[in-house]
């Protein structure tokens, strides 16, 4: 990957990987690192991370994708209920002065009965009312398999026929994306400019492409088939070193349950962490990484049980 751009409180990355979207970027921020390498926080801190971070996203989308963009042509599509938690909207406000108009689709991932780390999406709610002639969306998700996120793109694309409308442009905000959903998306993107010639889809992901794992779910840092800059490689074995480098659970852990449910994601990484402290190739740096995690964990429980 090689550096495309520096600005203030980021470097931004562009992959030329015939694998990925023809517009791939790994973005490296402060805001982004507080988030990917801090899986035990959730609730309001996790909230507030993620409304900077939004901001970092949408002056990127700004730069790389919405130039000469007419207004009336924008749209957010919101994947129920995990797209919530990316705060676009807000950051979109807050950068440019305006609001986005906004489409909506429930829809949730099913395992393949009999496979291990396969997955079908399915859709229980959708309005697309807003969703403009000829559209620019931008969407955010965290993605494992990619089969949610494809399978909803379908849903808005079958939406933008029933208008005799198209889509137009599309910008896929992601803080954690496997290399595997990258090269989907690629798939993807080839078949909707079967439709539409002009479409252009670009992927802004955060420090780098991971190595999604068998079961479909966990996302890791610095496996075989991640892909990074070298200073997120430098910042990762910084930070974790290299046992957890590699055996950190996931970069993100259950982002559904994490954003829903703060008090069952506190309980399951102290759950981790109790298990993976039990690892004799644990090494000193990795220890104190998890124990100091799981120490804030427990304080955080504590406040949710607290009365008002």
């Amino acid at each position: 990957m090689k550096l495309d751009s520096s600005s203030d409180g980021y470097r931004l990355y562009k992959s030329d990987s015939p694998r990925y979207p023809s517009s791939t970027y790994v973005v490296c921020a402060e805001e982004s690192r507080a988030i990917l390498y801090s899986p035990h926080i959730a609730g309001k801190e996790l909230q507030e991370r993620m409304e900077r971070l939004s901001k970092i996203y949408i002056k990127i989308a700004n730069e790389k994708v919405l130039k000469g963009t007419q207004r009336a042509n924008l749209a957010e599509f919101i994947l129920l209920s995990g797209g919530l938690y990316y705060s676009l909207a807000r950051g979109f406000r807050e950068v440019n002065g305006f609001t986005l108009p906004q489409c909506f689709l429930g829809i949730k991932r099913q395992r393949v009965e009999g496979s291990e780390g396969h997955f079908t999406a399915v859709s229980t709610y959708e309005n697309f009312e807003s969703l403009p002639q000829n559209a620019t969306i931008l969407v955010g998700d965290t993605i494992a398999t990619g089969a949610t996120l494809t399978r909803a793109i379908a849903d808005l694309e079958r939406a933008a026929e029933e208008k005799d409308g198209k889509i137009e442009k599309m910008a896929i905000f992601s803080l954690a994306c496997s290399s595997d959903a990258a090269h989907k998306l690629r798939k993807m993107e080839e078949k909707m400019r079967e439709k539409n010639k002009n479409f252009k889809l670009t992927l802004i992901v955060s420090e780098q492409l991971f190595q999604l794992m068998p079961d479909g779910t966990d996302l890791r840092f610095l496996a075989d088939g991640a892909e990074m800059p070298e200073e997120t490689k430098n910042y990762t074995l910084e930070k974790y070193g290299d046992f957890l480098g590699k055996e950190m659970k996931c970069a993100v852990f259950d982002w559904g349950t994490r954003c829903k449910n703060p008090l069952r994601h506190y309980e399951e990484f102290i759950e981790f962490g109790e298990e993976i402290l039990k690892n004799p190739k644990i090494d000193e740096k990795g220890k104190g990484e998890i124990k100091r995690m799981v120490q804030e964990t427990e304080l955080e429980m504590e406040n949710c049980l607290k009365e008002l």
